[in-house]
């Protein structure tokens, strides 16, 4: 890689660890992009360098962790059936989610059906878009033939996206029930959605 791309890459993930550690100071919403490269060494004009506005750094932010929770969740997954490699890919993003709460927070509020269409039609989300190919390859079986990928992919954000839910409601003060409590009717639900 040439040291220029370098040096941006590295531009870039100052922003996002600032961004990071301003959302965790102070909340996702009370942070402004001031508040953000004001933790970095970089100039507040930088960021627009980078970012058009903060929700699209907060799309990055996502795509970045779910890429990676994507690929983590299914090297851990186990057995050979679809349906219980499936099961188990929920469970560590739901066992990962509950430990980063903030992480949950910023994906519940920026994950939707907008994003992925911003993952298949911005070159900037290359990656993204690969690590949603290689999840709805992983699991393809589970899918009628009928299907097109972006059915098949709306299905699976679907499911992510009860998953998402499934975590938020464990975390609540005033839940009567344990993310352990829930996940076997979460389970049950997913049975069914990929029967």
């Amino acid at each position: 890689m040439l040291k220029s791309e370098e040096r941006k890459k590295e531009k870039e993930k100052k922003i996002t660890i600032a961004a990071l550690s301003s959302f965790e100071e102070k909340g996702i919403e009370a942070t402004s992009i001031r508040d953000i490269m004001n933790r970095t060494d970089l100039g507040l004009g930088t960021f627009y360098l980078y970012f058009r506005d903060k929700k699209d750094l907060e799309e990055k932010i996502v795509l970045d962790i779910m890429t990676e929770l994507i690929v983590s969740a299914e090297a851990k997954c186990k057995g050979d059936d679809s349906k219980k490699r499936l099961i188990s890919f929920f469970d560590y993003i739901i066992d990962h989610l509950i430990k980063n709460p903030l992480e949950l927070k910023i994906i519940s509020n920026n994950l939707n059906w907008a994003l992925y269409a911003k993952v298949e039609n911005d070159n900037r989300f290359k990656e993204a878009e690969n690590s949603l190919n290689f999840i709805l390859n992983k699991f393809e079986d589970l899918f009628p033939a009928i299907l097109s990928d972006q059915e098949k992919l709306f299905i699976l954000s679907l499911s992510i996206n009860i998953v998402l839910s499934t975590c938020e409601s464990a975390l609540m003060e005033d839940s009567i029930l344990s993310v352990e409590d829930m996940k076997p009717v979460l389970y049950k639900i997913v049975d069914r959605i990929f029967r």
